[in-house]
């Protein structure tokens, strides 16, 4: 009788064991199971990765002059006749500013191109752009400048045989070099309003410009 109470009771001991390492055991995996779960999903990224296109503070070359490239200014690739191409600013419309080089003795005189320029702008109540261009010349280093400010609608493109596209409230900042190996050409448009902001970069870009 003695022996069969002590074998009730180990009996009993032994399922209430294997009970509960069962119990822990479901435990035990349901936690590592949710700790990979968590471990598995990445955090959401809610930062904006900074453009790895800016290069703000290198130093540009063309036509024998050097620039230095304002903050917040992304370099673009290649483009046909550029010798170099800028985007500034961000939203649905972008700022561009464009360097032309053609070669020595290439790209005609600085008056054509200031007129070409001003006649790609037309003025909300028809009148001459020509009348509304505020031009000026100067020497930076030893290179003469002349530089053209205009506002209006910017018939952009036209060129290869492209329809010309109206842009309205745009704004032109351009300065023509005279540089050691032929005329180069800073043409920078945008939305007037971006342009305004833009200016001071623009300016010091030129006041800063050296022969190579």
């Amino acid at each position: 009788m003695r022996n069969l109470k002590i074998s009730l009771t180990a009996a009993v001991s032994a399922v209430t064991a294997l009970a509960c390492l069962s119990s822990c055991g479901d435990s035990n995996v349901e936690t590592v199971q949710k700790g990979r779960q968590s471990a598995s999903t990445p955090a959401q990224a809610t930062a904006k990765a900074p453009s790895s296109n800016s290069a703000a503070g290198s130093i540009a070359s063309a036509a024998g002059v050097n620039w230095s490239i304002p903050e917040g200014w992304d370099i673009m690739g290649p483009r046909p006749m550029r010798a170099a191409t800028y985007l500034i600013g961000e939203g649905e419309v972008e700022s561009e500013c464009a360097v032309f080089f053609f070669g020595a003795g290439q790209g005609g005189d600085v008056q054509s191109n200031v007129t070409r320029w001003i006649g790609q702008f037309q003025q909300p109540d028809g009148s001459d752009s020509k009348a509304k261009a505020q031009t000026g010349h100067r020497d930076v280093n030893g290179l003469h400048v002349t530089t053209i400010d205009l506002s209006g609608t910017y018939m952009s493109g036209g060129m290869s045989g492209q329809a010309a596209v109206p842009k309205p409230g745009f704004r032109l900042l351009g300065a023509i070099v005279e540089a050691p190996e032929g005329p180069l050409f800073f043409k920078l448009t945008g939305p007037a309003a971006a342009v305004e902001e833009i200016k001071p970069h623009f300016g010091t870009l030129i006041d800063a410009l050296k022969k190579s």
